[in-house]
């Protein structure tokens, strides 16, 4: 019986299934496991063999109780009232633990700086705006993480989650697959500016909390599909946006609980162009 259950776990290795829809099979499959516990108790009781029921007993105990928190957690998607264990496991790991009931409500600072940040370099029209594909080395990288620390230092960043409880940072993490950013979304900087750096011949996105502390945090590598020094050639280039993303985030860990992570800043950048006059 445990050599089947075993052999139908090895196999969902080899597909790559959403992580709630496994998380689900796992459920199934433990359950299968559990009931089969529970024959052999009753039989081991049956024959009078005690102590080793006991042991059995337990284990079964011990399986359902998992079962029913899993269960409670992936097919209702919330948390058992009776789920003692995952608090004090994400204590010691270090990791928050959340009820589902605490909202953090989204700063009012930061949706003040956003809507000024958005004006900061004027209004450009979608039809005048394209994405650029934006690369940053190590000496930027540098500057991007200070320059965010400055800004959440003053209050213009925050780092909210964009108001998501932790039971909502793991519904967006298990439809997602992808980490919950501890920096809020639309987090613009209050100056930008596109720079052409001739000695290196790329252009730099400088970036700060006004121009005097302006720093270069990335340079553009292509404008849409066409290669960067082709599109400088042929138009008149702008920075219309710039929004900083990536950094610490959480993903989702057990039983309703976070585990925060860390990766590198990014940068999501919109280009406003022109035809190049002929002179």
């Amino acid at each position: 019986m445990f050599s089947f259950l075993d052999m139908i776990n090895s196999s969902l290795s080899y597909f790559n299934l959403d992580v709630k829809l496994k998380s689900r099979i796992y459920i199934i499959i433990a359950t299968l496991g559990d009931i089969y516990l529970v024959y052999v108790t009753f039989r081991l009781f049956m024959n009078h063999v005690w102590l080793r029921a006991l042991l059995y007993c337990l284990a079964v105990i011990g399986l359902t109780y998992f079962i029913y928190l899993n269960f409670v957690f992936y097919f209702l998607e919330k948390t058992s009232k009776f789920d003692v264990i995952s608090p004090r496991v994400a204590k010691i790991t270090g990791q928050k633990f959340d009820d589902g009931k605490t909202k953090v409500p989204l700063d009012a600072q930061q949706r003040l700086a956003t809507e000024l940040a958005n004006r900061s370099n004027g209004l450009f029209t979608n039809a005048d705006t394209i994405p650029a594909a934006v690369a940053i080395d190590e000496h930027e990288q540098h500057n991007l993480h200070e320059v965010v620390d400055r800004l959440l230092m003053e209050g213009i960043f925050v780092n909210g989650y964009d108001g998501l409880s932790e039971k909502e940072i793991v519904e967006q993490y298990h439809a997602t697959d992808k980490p919950v950013t501890a920096l809020n979304s639309q987090s613009i900087p209050p100056y930008f500016e596109l720079v052409h750096d001739e000695l290196r011949h790329r252009l730099e996105i400088y970036i700060g909390i006004n121009q005097m502390e302006r720093r270069p945090v990335g340079h553009i590598t292509k404008i849409g599909l066409t290669d960067v020094h082709t599109a400088h050639d042929k138009y008149q280039l702008y920075l219309a946006s710039v929004i900083v993303s990536g950094g610490p985030n959480k993903i989702a860990g057990r039983s309703g609980s976070t585990i925060l992570t860390d990766e590198d800043y990014g940068l999501q950048v919109q280009v406003a162009y022109k035809q190049r006059q002929e002179i």
